[in-house]
């Protein structure tokens, strides 16, 4: 835990000694962001993109001239076809144009494959933010609305890997109802 989380802690457990014990309830964001019709869109969302960059031509271009390049040397080995040497070196010529277009189509795809990923993953991070931010939102209004004096998240660890939430006991969750809030708020209203 750090530092200032631990005085946080510290000063409004001194705080509410002085006063009625504090209202607690925890929340489950993990579980809420499963749960959300937005994220099962844009887990499916990526998975498309991601199937269509190996669909883009440029992979099967890759794929195609490796597939050539494998026949090529697949002839050349072949001891019942020994050309004459002006033949071989033609075909050597030929086996190395062929593994340089290979290298330069594999590294271009390999290029576009990178970027078009890095595109996927900002789009999907931005994404994710926006959807957990409405979670955050929601969870405190729904806190404040029902009067609580503090909202944890139980699903949630500490940097150091640790659940954020040691032990509980009797502690109000109001995951439904944080949930419910959401689908309430993100639906559309029926038309008629």
């Amino acid at each position: 835990m750090t530092r200032a989380l631990v005085l946080l802690i510290a000063l409004a457990t001194a705080v509410w000694s002085q006063s009625a014990a504090p209202r607690v309830a925890v929340v489950k964001v993990a579980d809420i962001y499963r749960g959300l019709e937005a994220t099962t869109r844009l887990d499916e969302r990526v998975r498309r993109e991601r199937e269509e960059i190996l669909a883009d031509p440029r992979a099967a271009e890759v794929r195609r001239i490796i597939a050539e390049l494998r026949e090529m040397e697949e002839r050349n080995r072949d001891p019942s076809t020994k050309p004459d040497e002006q033949t071989a070196r033609r075909l050597e010529r030929a086996l190395d144009i062929k593994r340089r277009e290979a290298w330069t189509l594999q590294r271009e795809f390999e290029n576009f494959r990178e970027q078009r990923r890095r595109e996927i993953d900002r789009a999907m991070v931005t994404e994710m933010r926006a959807n957990l931010n409405l979670i955050a939102e929601t969870a405190r209004r729904t806190a404040r609305e029902r009067g609580f004096d503090l909202l944890l998240d139980s699903s949630g660890e500490t940097n150091t890997g640790v659940p954020f939430v040691l032990y509980q006991k009797n502690a109000i969750d109001l995951t439904d109802d944080v949930a419910a809030a959401i689908v309430r708020e993100t639906s559309s209203p029926p038309t008629d």
